[in-house]
């Protein structure tokens, strides 16, 4: 926090002559500043200035807690959203622009900040999260079976099988993001647990479920001498690669996120291929713009609020300088993913992200920012 009162009192000093810059935005469009009526820009852009500052003050206190690419990230995050715009929600200026919510920045920063405060959990504790966290993944797997003989205890009916479930959905309301969640703490749960919840993921016919199990018990038990946890290993690959021979790859739902990934990458590039959409650009964007373009190759109702895919939505939101920031972070903490206790699920997180959006989801996200943060180090042991 010594290192950040500069920052606040920059914005001081400047704070007062924001209100000079909805005329700028007029007199020079070319600029990308948003577009506000004169009387609301002027609170407008005081917000978005006090966004700039806090975000920076954070980013500053992140960097100097030992992880200076989160920290820019989230500084980053501060400009876009000082750049773009910061109403209360999205919406259409009188120009036709889209201004930008800054709920999703505000959720980014903050979950930087409890990702670094995961990281000063005692020693003694993390292996009670782990078993905690063990705990919760085999509670999915067993609600996902009893849905799976007819019944629903806690949000269904019980009467009897007659409930007719086609799909386990856990707790999570959707058969993606249980299956995502169990697959993600399976490496964290005992041998015995692990049949019944590769056989969980394997009913939800989710590949990126199925591919993030794969990953992260191969992880788990990588240079383990343990005959009987590579034998449930091999059994999660072989479940995956089963899948995907019986539903194979040029499925509808896999053509799809192509179609979409390079739509939405092709408009990110030409609105500000530096920047980006920011942070929430895509949910604002690509309906829209699929509406716009009658862009609906799989279903007149498809509209995809969300990439599902984690790397391409930061991409069309962050822009280039968001991807160096991501592949920087990545290999700063490459040692994450091998941890002896958390590489598995933390593999398995990252595997998940590339066809799904886990970090969208918050029970996912939240185990998420565990497992990472317990496996990344703190500022000490950096």
């Amino acid at each position: 926090m010594r290192n950040a009162w500069p920052l606040i009192l920059g914005g001081a000093v400047v704070a007062p002559f924001v209100t000079w810059l909805p005329m700028l935005s007029l007199m020079a469009p070319r600029l990308g500043l948003p577009q506000y009526p004169i009387v609301q820009g002027i609170e407008l852009w005081w917000l978005q200035a006090f966004y700039l500052v806090a975000l920076s003050v954070l980013g500053t206190v992140i960097w100097r807690e030992g992880d200076r690419w989160l920290g820019m990230a989230v500084g980053l995050a501060g400009v876009t959203v000082f750049y773009r715009g910061a109403t209360l929600g999205a919406t259409l200026d009188q120009f036709g622009s889209v201004t930008l919510g800054p709920s999703h920045t505000a959720v980014f920063a903050l979950g930087a900040v409890m990702l670094v405060a995961v990281r000063h959990v005692p020693e003694h504790w993390r292996p009670h999260l782990a078993s905690l966290l063990a705990a919760l993944g085999a509670f999915q797997v067993v609600y996902v079976f009893h849905q799976l003989a007819g019944y629903d205890v806690l949000w269904g009916r019980f009467d009897g099988g007659t409930l007719g479930l086609v799909q386990p959905i856990g707790t999570l309301a959707g058969v993606d993001s249980v299956s995502a969640y169990i697959a993600i703490l399976a490496p964290l749960m005992p041998l015995w647990a692990l049949p019944f919840a590769i056989w969980a993921v394997w009913m939800g016919h989710s590949l990126s479920a199925l591919l993030a199990l794969a990953v992260g018990l191969t992880v788990r038990y990588w240079k383990r001498d343990d005959r009987l946890g590579w034998l449930i290993s091999t059994l999660g690959l072989t479940a995956f690669f089963s899948m995907v021979y019986l539903k194979g790859l040029a499925t509808p739902a896999v053509a799809s996120r192509f179609a979409v990934w390079k739509f939405g990458l092709q408009h990110a590039a030409v609105y500000d291929p530096v920047l980006g959409w920011g942070l929430g650009g895509w949910v604002n964007h690509v309906p829209l713009l699929q509406v716009h373009e009658k862009f609906l190759p799989f279903g007149a109702n498809e509209l995809w609020r969300e990439a599902h895919s984690e790397p391409i939505q930061w991409l069309t939101e962050c822009g280039l300088i968001g991807g160096i920031l991501l592949v920087g972070w990545l290999w700063a903490h490459r040692a994450a993913f091998v941890h002896p206790v958390w590489g598995g699920s933390v593999s398995a997180l990252a595997a998940n992200s590339l066809g799904f959006f886990p970090l969208h989801v918050v029970p996912i996200a939240l185990v998420g920012l565990i497992v990472v943060g317990l496996a990344t180090p703190a500022t000490a042991e950096a």
